[in-house]
């Protein structure tokens, strides 16, 4: 689902400059990694009510076991009853406090923007009317293939399981979430988090995913604008003896991951094109603990923009814009890198489906 670039090995000679700079690179991402961001937690579970979609399997599941090994009370959100009821019992098997912990499941269809608002309404009912803490958006499939070959209505599906429910919740939360307070019923709080999960390809698309990837990139730009308009709201809060305000402040963050280990990845290895496999050849998959425990420990360092190995943050480095940064001297860096290597990385791409096409002529279009 998320392809892994072979940036660093590919058929052209380095040149020194090149290997210089890979490696300076290699040791201050690894720096930054070993001494994070400062020692403060910004990114406390422990009694705190979390909410995930696509939670029933995968990297959702993975991560609701590993808020529940924290203390957090977990609410799981996706279709089938039966593989919510497991992971619900995953879930409670992970948990720290089985005494005061609690675990809930709810069944819905994240693509209808109703059944958010129900979906929030239910965990605030549930929550002794309280609005969840953290809200972590895992819901989506990816159904690859060419874009010409795909069938319109793929397309959309493919928009409305990965966008669409991304977007559904973040509303449906943010409506609950920012709903002004008198200062009078103000108090200390700690910051409510919305967590989206993207994938490498928003940063660099791969032929072959063209149903999956404008999706992606599209979630990554409603959280880059997000991030700002957030600000808009906790600066209000500046002013809490004067006037009205949300409850606390409410921080914005996305997961990019790479290749994850998990059914719904078995299954997009069927469907996969050929040349789409040949171009992430180099792509290790994590498996969904993995993925899960390196995203909570960059949010516990307050990362906003959260990649799950070095690879994949040289291609955010080659994508940043006009994105909030993590680090300046780390982000800058990893960009500065990335220039140099997407010289020849964005032409080999290109390169490489000539060829594809040169040797196996046009992709076969799937019988109606």
């Amino acid at each position: 689902m998320h392809p892994l670039l072979p940036i660093i090995s590919y058929n052209a000679s380095p040149t020194t400059l090149g290997i210089y700079t890979i490696l300076c690179g290699l040791f201050l991402y690894t720096a930054s990694k070993m001494f994070g961001f400062g020692s403060r937690n910004q990114f406390v579970v422990a009694g705190r009510t979390a909410v995930i979609t696509g939670g029933s399997e995968g990297m959702g599941k993975a991560v609701a076991c590993q808020l529940s090994e924290k203390g957090a009370n977990i609410v799981l959100v996706a279709r089938t009853v039966s593989k919510l009821h497991e992971a619900l019992e995953a879930a409670k098997g992970s948990a720290t406090h089985t005494d005061r912990q609690r675990f809930h499941y709810i069944s819905a269809d994240l693509t209808d923007a109703a059944e958010c608002e129900r979906v929030m309404a239910e965990v605030t009912e549930w929550n002794d009317g309280q609005a969840p803490d953290i809200v972590w958006c895992c819901a989506g499939y990816c159904n690859p293939g060419f874009f010409a070959e795909t069938p319109v209505q793929t397309l959309r599906d493919q928009m409305d399981t990965v966008y669409w429910t991304a977007a559904n919740t973040a509303h449906a939360i943010l409506r609950r979430w920012l709903v002004p307070i008198s200062p009078s019923q103000q108090m200390p709080l700690p910051p409510r988090h919305l967590i989206f999960t993207c994938s490498t390809l928003a940063f660099v698309p791969i032929a072959g995913y063209a149903p999956y990837s404008p999706a992606k990139a599209a979630i990554r730009s409603l959280s880059d604008t997000l991030s700002q308009e957030i600000e808009v709201y906790n600066g209000s809060r500046v002013y809490k003896c004067r006037t009205e305000a949300p409850a606390t402040d409410v921080k914005i963050h996305t997961v990019f991951p790479m290749g994850i280990l998990s059914p719904g990845f078995d299954n997009e290895q069927k469907l996969k094109p050929d040349l789409t496999k040949k171009l992430e050849a180099a792509d290790k998959p994590q498996t969904p603990r993995e993925v899960a425990s390196i995203a909570i420990k960059a949010l516990e360092r307050g990362e906003y923009m959260i990649t799950t190995m070095f690879v994949g943050d040289v291609m955010k480095g080659s994508a940043l814009g006009g994105s909030q940064r993590n680090s300046f001297i780390r982000d800058t860096f990893t960009g500065w890198l990335s220039n140099l290597l997407f010289l020849h990385v964005s032409p080999d791409l290109r390169r490489q489906a000539w060829h594809w096409g040169e040797k196996h002529g046009v992709p076969s279009r799937p019988r109606a």
